[in-house]
């Protein structure tokens, strides 16, 4: 992934549509088609939680968003985060009445661990024995959806890695997108 240019954006809106498209242009079309589906599931949720933060494009979708009202980011670095995005997002959630919560810490930790969501966004390390870890440790407070990013990268681990864990643990996966490096989304089971 690159580090998109943003020392030019004054509002979330600005620096959403500087690294969407600049991620875009570096890594091609449908890289950024997550956000699109992750806007298509909250319109019946509350909360968002997103482990791997980076630069935060993800995390700025999720804050526009207008059913979200608890956003909350993780990563083991939070230092790109807060090169830009941070005063940006710190205003625009207290101008909105969001919640924004970050954490500095492995996803795979309990420091990461936090209250229940609505969704969970997994983009941190992108190993099947890492993204096992989260799903066991954050799965059991996800309410409705997991999306995963990079899921459909030469061998497909990390889309099975997904897939398998929600067989064993009451979830079905709702939707594959194979476009660019692809993501999945899995829903609870009701």
């Amino acid at each position: 992934m690159i580090n998109s240019k943003l020392d030019h954006v004054k509002t979330l809106d600005e620096f959403y549509e500087s690294i969407r498209s600049q991620q875009e242009e570096a890594h091609g079309e449908h890289y950024c088609a997550m956000h699109d589906a992750i806007n298509q599931i909250a319109k019946e949720c509350k909360s968002y939680k997103e482990l791997g933060v980076h630069q935060g494009g993800t995390l700025a979708n999720a804050l526009l968003n207008p059913h979200l009202k608890y956003v909350e980011g993780v990563d083991i670095s939070l230092e790109k985060y807060s090169m830009f995005l941070q005063p940006i997002a710190e205003q625009y959630a207290k101008d909105e009445k969001k919640v924004l919560k970050m954490k500095e810490c492995d996803s795979t930790g309990i420091d990461s661990l936090g209250y229940g969501t609505d969704i969970l966004m997994i983009d941190s390390v992108h190993k099947q024995h890492h993204m096992r870890k989260e799903l066991e440790l954050h799965g059991q407070y996800v309410k409705k959806y997991i999306v995963a990013h990079d899921t459909d990268k030469p061998d497909d681990q990390l889309y099975w890695c997904l897939a398998d864990w929600g067989v064993d643990n009451g979830w079905q996966v709702m939707t594959r997108n194979q476009e660019n490096v692809g993501f999945t989304v899995l829903k609870k089971n009701v």
